[in-house]
């Protein structure tokens, strides 16, 4: 047991170093730099480089006290900006699958109806253009150039959008809306009752798989909550290679949240359909075949029945 908890010990000392501290020093040190760069001196790296000598010779650094003091401000600055970039994650997420305040949601939903609808009109705009077109050579005996390709680059421009009117205020709060509405579909059953004993019973390999996508998504808001810091640094120090970093890592922040989530969403389809009727069977319900409305309407039985009583 002692072996087994130093072992744990150090996997979560060598993750806390790995995904705070070491982004966390890189955020001091853009701070530290930026500071006395500025805007005009940005790439001046003989400036920078006379700055680190200077450093490197003052007295007040190379007594031990002194360098001890400074490498402890220096850690305690990178943790304390790692662990807010892992709070600020967390709300990177609630705006990236934001659930209010209502007047926040449904300005983004009507939002993003607006430019649906745009991507829309086009689409139908050309498939009506080009059903007139083909009656109207047809007529002439005249061959038609066909718009097949034209007509699929708007399709899947407005399915990578959304596929139906948007009812969600991100394209990840509708990506992952799809997959309730689609086990309702399916089972007539609603996803966040059943999926904690789906969970339960889920084999190890597939849980897994789950929480690592889960964990990158997490990841992904971490990373974006590192560009929004950088940006900030640049606001106050005006040196705007800080700027510059940071919008590439919200850009990679952003793009990893989508593809976690565009992951995530099916994984959890197919453990619904894995391990649906196990669920069911493990409630008492006998399913020997198929999940049937039936056995759906006994499963939700038992479920509000439990929650009523709690």
């Amino acid at each position: 047991m002692n072996t087994f908890l130093q072992e744990l010990s150090k996997k979560a000392a060598e993750r806390w170093a790995s995904v705070l501290l070491g982004p966390g020093l890189l955020f001091v040190a853009c701070v530290i730099v930026g500071r006395h760069q500025g805007f005009t001196h940005a790439l001046d790296l003989a400036r920078l480089r006379a700055y680190v000598g200077s450093v490197g010779t003052d007295k007040a650094y190379q007594e031990p006290a002194g360098l001890v003091m400074a490498a402890s401000l220096v850690l305690l600055g990178a943790a304390a900006a790692g662990l807010a970039a892992s709070s600020a994650g967390v709300l990177v997420e609630r705006l990236w699958l934001p659930a209010g305040p209502d007047w926040y949601v449904n300005l983004l939903v009507r939002w993003r109806g607006r430019r649906w609808s745009r991507k829309e009109q086009a689409y139908r705009t050309v498939e009506a253009e080009a059903r007139q077109e083909l009656v109207r050579n047809r007529r002439r005996g005249i061959d038609t150039h066909s718009r097949s390709a034209e007509l699929r680059r708007l399709l899947a421009r407005r399915n990578a959008y959304s596929e139906r009117p948007p009812d969600q205020p991100t394209w990840m709060a509708q990506r992952m809306a799809g997959a309730p509405a689609r086990v309702e579909e399916r089972y007539r059953m609603d996803l966040a009752e059943i999926w904690p004993h789906i969970w339960s019973v889920a084999d190890g390999q597939v849980r897994d798989d789950i929480q690592g996508v889960r964990d990158t998504l997490t990841g992904a808001g971490r990373t974006a909550a590192w560009g929004g810091g950088l940006l900030g640094v640049a606001a106050v120090t005006f040196w705007w290679p800080a700027a510059a970093l940071g919008v590439i890592l919200l850009a990679t922040g952003h793009r990893r949240g989508r593809a976690a989530v565009d992951t995530l969403v099916p994984l959890i389809e197919s453990a619904v359909d894995l391990y649906l009727r196990d669920a069911a069977v493990r409630m008492g319900v006998p399913c020997p075949y198929a999940f049937s409305p039936a056995v759906a309407d006994r499963v939700l039985r038992i479920l509000r029945v439990r929650a009523s009583d709690t």
